[in-house]
């Protein structure tokens, strides 16, 4: 008889999910991981998969078991696994922070400080801790980003790069890896990050085979950008000379 086959360990991947996210920033991303699948096995076999996708809420854990649905700005809605609180318990992987409209409110005055506090926490607790699009200026402004290179939306460079005048910011680039910390640019640019942190995590033969299956066109160059003109319009005193 043949020895059963021991697989790596299953490895969490949570995502932030708040009232106006960006569906692709979270879907795309989580395609990446969910249909990966481990070296010789098939997708519908019953083995063990190399990862497991929960999203968390920003609602605080109360009298509800589970947390509320969440809608997303353009529609659509999820119904998170995780309250906020539960997340720094829930031996988390790899912590991502999607974009949208609705950042803009999680960092309100009224808002942020305890959201902040919980990044730097979550900080301290997971391998990996990554944002898509706008997402990154919540990072930012909890100042885990500071001294480091990070990418954020093109179209929002200026916006977003304000919470983080400390940070590193590469204004062409499709995902910047900095070893602990992982941000993308724009919406799809977060899907071309999500297979490469699968490759990271699990291997090229992993990240090819789910690229493969999902008939992706992964964008496998962070560096080789596919917006033109090439990268986000940087603010600038220069721009009052004349």
């Amino acid at each position: 008889m043949e020895p059963a086959t021991v697989f790596p360990p299953r490895l969490r991947i949570g995502i932030l999910v708040f009232d106006g996210f960006e569906p692709l920033d979270v879907w795309g991303f989580t395609e990446a991981f969910t249909i990966a699948r481990f070296v010789g096995t098939a997708y519908d076999d019953d083995n063990p998969r190399p990862f497991e996708v929960l999203f968390v809420s920003t609602e605080r854990r109360g009298a509800l078991d589970t947390p509320a649905p969440v809608r997303s700005f353009n529609g659509p809605r999820v119904a998170p696994d995780l309250f906020l609180d539960d997340a720094p318990s829930a031996r988390l992987d790899v912590l991502m922070i999607p974009g949208g409209l609705g950042v803009w409110a999680l960092l309100s005055p009224s808002d942020a400080p305890a959201l902040l506090e919980w990044v730097r926490e979550m900080d301290r607790t997971v391998q990996i801790l990554a944002s898509v699009c706008t997402g990154a200026a919540v990072l930012a402004a909890a100042g885990v980003l500071d001294g480091r290179p990070a990418a954020t939306n093109h179209q929002a460079f200026a916006s977003v790069t304000p919470y983080g005048p400390q940070v590193l910011w590469d204004n062409v680039s499709r995902w910047v890896d900095a070893g602990h910390y992982a941000t993308s640019a724009g919406v799809s640019a977060g899907t071309d990050m999500g297979f490469y942190l699968v490759k990271r995590l699990c291997g090229r033969a992993v990240a090819e085979t789910a690229a493969l299956a999902a008939e992706y066109d992964w964008h496998r160059d962070p560096e080789d950008p596919i917006r033109y003109p090439e990268g986000a319009e940087v603010p600038s005193s220069f721009d009052s000379m004349g």
